[in-house]
């Protein structure tokens, strides 16, 4: 039987809630915001746990990293170092079947998003672990991956409040 929105909420902030990790109910925010997400919950220091109104039939995970403004100087095309650290970001997310899409404004590059989804026919706690897990360690991986590309790379993004009102879409 199709779960509805709220009934995916109840479901996935559940399945959080076990954890004891602590995260937030940031649908009120968000929807002052944006009517893009039906609802949304931070969760840790990163991880954005959505449902989009485009879509009924899955949930969205997600970790956003903002760069700082020295980094984002080193993330250019014309860097080898770059072009290589895309290689390898990009191969990691191939095989760990997890999407990503690097953040620009104007011609810089920002930020990065690391993402994927549960399908509402599949939404159960195994599940919805397997994919917060796939995405946060995919996300250190990165991470990893940026900093032995560039040396002076710094080793904590933006992942506190820059991130807490933000949704992949809004």
């Amino acid at each position: 039987m199709t779960k509805t929105s709220l009934e995916m909420k109840k479901l996935v902030e559940e399945f959080i809630r076990i954890t004891n990790v602590k995260y937030e109910d940031q649908t009120e925010k968000i929807k002052e915001k944006s009517d893009l997400v039906d609802w949304q919950f931070h969760v840790g220091t990163n991880v954005i746990v959505s449902k989009n109104s485009n879509r009924e039939d899955r949930v969205h995970v997600n970790v956003n990293m903002r760069f700082a403004p020295d980094d984002s100087k080193l993330l250019i095309k014309t860097n080898p170092s770059f072009s290589k650290a895309v290689m390898e970001i990009s191969e990691i997310c191939t095989i760990c079947n997890i999407g990503h899409q690097w953040v620009k404004d104007g011609e810089s590059i920002v930020g990065l998003a690391i993402f994927s989804h549960i399908d509402e026919q599949n939404l159960d706690r195994i599940s919805f672990h397997n994919v917060w897990d796939n995405v946060a360690r995919v996300s250190g991986h990165t991470q990893k991956i940026l900093r032995s590309n560039f040396s002076n790379f710094s080793s904590k993004n933006n992942l506190g409040e820059e991130t807490l009102d933000k949704s992949m879409y809004g």
